[in-house]
């Protein structure tokens, strides 16, 4: 395509070069570069890819976006015939030079965005099933998997990819007759223009708690960064919104789209009136537009009456059939690490769940002490988990406390420690239970502590495995270590064959 093609409708403050030149191929990594690439020089939290423009232009790079126009002068680009393209913002002019390159793949699908802290994973799985069972064919972005149909494309590195890869798989999916999309949409994809330009047909708020405070610093700068998704919807679009969230009226205060709301609240348009929580799963009946319908999902825990009804709010606005929708739902039996139950055959029950923040971890644990309740058998509730390192460090005694107030026996344990001590972020754990607590151990090494978790229970017990969920990795300093957490249960507990 030619490179005034791929830049049309993209905010270009100066041009330096030629423009009618072909492009082959779009790269932010330099390493990438070659004859016939365009290489935008992105900003990151670690790298700053203006320092490898030279990098580029060494590889061949025939044209290079730039939004520092001090790093490399115009007699460098016209000496090696390179474009330079100065733009106020290089996230941006990617995300919409992607768009270009791909043919606006986003426009030949109807887009589903899922935001907020908790529950985005199983929204959009819920989402997801809810649209296959209506036919069309769709592609899911989002922590777990990057998923075509039933088919795995690749296994996620971030929740939401880099403009061009995003662009890029959309574009595949039309291919492919894809007719629909349902993407997680992270905080951190929202700040770095990640989405930008995209046409969110519809998009959902689950929740706002504290989360992701090392790259935001304080919730409200996190609550801006989730608001764009909706500030940024278009008229004739939907806002579907958890009114029961305190930032959930805010969150749309400004937006476009048709507000939806969801919730507990006697305000919902999709009213809950109705739930029941057990062991085997969850039952909701939702008043919506004069009519009650009974949703019974084999999801477990307050948290997903409202994920399922935030699913079911988001189809039916779609136009998809509420009776067709509701027995989509009831057909999800579970997503991967999302409060995933493995039975011990020893009486107990071990719960692994990517549960790893304050109020995820909550949530997951009162879902395990009605579960006990609910039995009247008398079974205790153990936990292990630990947080991550260089992420926010303030939520640790926080999940302490939480877990030593809701469990019998926890055991803190080590999660990703990347680059910090794992003993020194347990310890960072303990700071926030009770000095002393015969409820509370400390064991650094996972393996044991999951080990140890199980020794201790008995027949009615549930045994949380928190942190880590659908991950089958440790992340020490840069390596990546294999580490399952079911797999370690299975191999504990001798269910591995």
């Amino acid at each position: 395509m030619m490179l005034g093609e791929l830049i049309r409708n993209v905010s270009v403050t100066e041009v330096v070069g030629d423009v009618e030149g072909q492009i082959t191929e779009i790269v932010y990594d330099s390493r990438k570069a070659k004859e016939g690439s365009l290489f935008v020089a992105l900003r990151g939290a670690q790298f700053d890819g203006h320092r490898f423009i030279v990098d580029a232009i060494g590889s061949g790079a025939s044209a290079v976006a730039v939004e520092d126009n001090s790093i490399v002068n115009d007699d460098y680009f016209l000496s090696h015939h390179t474009t330079k393209l100065l733009v106020p913002s290089t996230r941006r002019a990617l995300a919409l030079i992607s768009a270009n390159f791909f043919g606006h793949p986003a426009e030949h699908l109807k887009v589903v965005g899922i935001t907020g802290t908790n529950g985005k994973t199983t929204s959009s799985y819920l989402v997801k099933a809810v649209l296959q069972s209506a036919g069309e064919k769709v592609l899911l972005v989002g922590t777990i998997d990057y998923m075509f149909g039933d088919k795995v494309i690749k296994e996620a590195t971030n929740t939401t990819p880099e403009s061009f890869d995003l662009q890029r798989m959309m574009a595949s999916s039309v291919e492919q007759q894809g007719t629909c999309a349902v993407m997680e949409v992270s905080s951190h994809s929202l700040a770095m223009d990640r989405v930008y330009g995209i046409p969110f047909k519809a998009a959902l708020f689950t929740n706002l708690t504290q989360d992701h405070l090392d790259f935001h610093q304080t919730m409200e700068e996190y609550f801006k960064a989730k608001k764009v998704l909706f500030d940024t919807l278009e008229p004739g679009s939907f806002a579907v919104v958890n009114i029961d969230d305190s930032y959930g009226e805010r969150i749309v205060a400004d937006t476009k789209a048709k507000r939806v709301f969801y919730g507990f609240d006697r305000r919902a348009d999709f009213h809950i009136v109705e739930s029941d929580f057990s062991a085997g799963g969850t039952a909701i009946t939702i008043h919506y537009d004069g009519r009650n319908y009974a949703i019974d999902s084999k999801l477990v825990g307050k948290f997903n009456a409202y994920n399922l009804a935030g699913a079911f709010s988001v189809a039916v606005t779609l136009g998809y059939s509420p009776s067709l929708v509701a027995r989509a739902l009831a057909g999800v039996k579970n997503v991967k690490g999302r409060f995933e139950r493995i039975d011990s055959g020893k009486g107990f029950v071990v719960v692994v769940d990517y549960a790893h923040t304050p109020d995820s971890l909550q949530k997951t644990l009162q879902a395990a002490r009605e579960i006990l309740l609910s039995g009247s058998k008398g079974g205790k509730l153990i936990t292990v988990f630990g947080c991550g390192g260089n992420r926010d460090r303030t939520k640790r005694p926080k999940m302490g406390k939480i877990s030593e107030d809701l469990s019998d026996l926890t055991i803190v344990t080590s999660d990703n420690p990347r680059f910090e001590d794992p003993e020194a972020i347990a310890d960072e754990v303990l700071a926030g239970t009770t000095k002393g607590s015969d409820k509370v151990l400390k064991i650094v090494d996972r393996r044991e502590a999951i080990r140890e978790g199980l020794k201790r229970a008995g027949s009615h017990d549930i045994v949380v495995l928190a942190g880590k969920g659908h991950e089958d990795y440790q992340i020490v300093k840069d390596v990546k270590i294999h580490f399952d957490d079911r797999e370690e249960v299975e191999e504990a507990l001798g269910l591995r064959s």
